[in-house]
């Protein structure tokens, strides 16, 4: 790589981890676990240390979460936010750097263009539930390793440990090992190599372990799916296309619309957005890998999501701002991908003006909406967490947990 090539990638990294750290400062500057961050991973890796490893959450294994928490339990818990804050920010900022990286010029040769599709992840509207928190960290390692399948062959010993621990870690971090193995086979069967083989049984042999867990978890289908063609359309319309174009917290106004009720914008908007990913598909090959890996996706979270609340449709509970949208965050990722190549990339024509509108507004519109993500009031949790450090064995402490949840702690 030039020297020029590599004064641009860094900068598009620093860019990138600027951007992510700015729309939420108080992730840090105010870091607090999140859900399972302070309920689960903290509380258990105290308790039972590496054997924490091999405990199971809600169906199966969340290997990248428990590793940062056994290194978070040597310190205070006055710290254990800040630690697992920098993990995820970590883990967020992983897939747009590679992105711009030598290794991935296979799956787009413009480095201009992967720069703004890096540049374009990290400033997602819609993206509140998966940003800078380390319980849902395992969205984002499932894009890096979509990126590893399809990125060039390592060169080099050091780009050999980084597919192989970062393939490894998140082939036992969420459910994706499972998706990916189909992606990660047939490009194997298309451009065979050393590495594409090792990805594929890497990949396999995560995806035997967390296929056997949520086998024995017995995880079933939320009684109350809401799964109907009409529900789908304004979930896809609602959450994917029009939360980046006009902002998610503006979704209510537009619910509430005749030309929404009646179905004709929902429509409208699914049919534009598809025709722009399946002509994605057919232009270029990597959409083509794309469009397989976020429809295993989109089948997988859509059929067995948890229930969201009790009594009401999980389809229809997740059109809300800020409800369950971890499900949709890759699909999320590959519609705005498909927004910015069409745009920047396409021949001319109509198909490209679509897109450039679609791009102007996400930029214009969506982004700005979205760029904030609001802090949370203070609850005390340091002075809770000093007193914790310091009381004696067998102190219950009650400690605050984003988003406006608690969990009890045991000194």
């Amino acid at each position: 790589m030039a020297l020029s090539e590599k004064k641009i990638v860094l900068s598009v990294i620093i860019l990138a981890g600027l951007i992510i750290f700015l729309r939420w400062p108080e992730i840090l500057s105010d870091a607090q676990f999140w859900a399972e961050d302070g309920m689960f991973w903290w509380p258990e890796a105290r308790a039972k240390g590496l054997a924490s490893l091999w405990l199971p959450h809600t169906g199966y294994f969340q290997t990248d979460d428990r590793l940062v928490a056994l290194l978070a339990v040597f310190f205070p818990l006055a710290w254990g936010p800040a630690l697992f804050a920098c993990a995820a920010l970590f883990f967020e900022v992983l897939p747009p750097a590679f992105l711009v990286s030598s290794r991935c010029a296979v799956i787009c040769p413009s480095l201009l263009l992967r720069s703004c599709l890096a540049l374009a992840w990290c400033a997602l509207p819609n993206t509140w539930e998966v940003h800078g928190n380390l319980t849902n960290s395992q969205w984002h390692l499932g894009l890096l390793s979509f990126l590893i399948v399809m990125s060039s062959p390592p060169q080099t010993r050091r780009s050999w440990i980084f597919d192989i621990f970062f393939l490894g870690v998140s082939a036992v971090s969420g459910p994706f090992s499972i998706l990916l193995t189909p992606v990660a086979a047939l490009r194997a069967w298309w451009l065979p190599s050393k590495a594409s083989i090792t990805r594929v049984i890497i990949l396999g042999a995560g995806a035997l372990i967390q296929a056997v867990c949520i086998y024995m978890s017995q995880r079933g289908v939320p009684p109350l799916l809401g799964a109907t063609p009409m529900n789908f359309v304004r979930l896809m319309s609602g959450q994917i296309i029009l939360a980046t174009i006009v902002g998610c917290h503006h979704l209510p106004h537009w619910y509430g619309l005749a030309i929404w009720r009646y179905m004709f914008l929902p429509c409208l908007l699914f049919i534009a957005a598809a025709w722009l990913c399946l002509n994605a598909a057919y232009r270029w090959s990597s959409f083509r890998y794309a469009l397989f890996f976020t429809v295993l996706i989109l089948g997988a979270c859509l059929s067995h999501p948890l229930p969201l609340s009790h009594g009401e449709q999980v389809w229809v509970r997740m059109r809300m701002p800020d409800t369950g949208m971890r499900y949709l965050f890759l699909p999320l990722v590959f519609w705005v991908s498909v927004v910015v190549a069409q745009a920047l990339a396409a021949p001319r024509g109509w198909t490209r003006n679509l897109a450039i509108v679609f791009l102007v507004l996400i930029m214009c519109v969506g982004v700005p909406r979205d760029w904030r993500f609001m802090p949370e009031a203070d609850r005390q949790f340091y002075d809770i967490a000093h007193y914790f450090d310091h009381a004696p064995p067998g102190t219950r402490v009650t400690i605050p947990v984003r988003p406006g949840a608690e969990a009890v702690l045991i000194r």
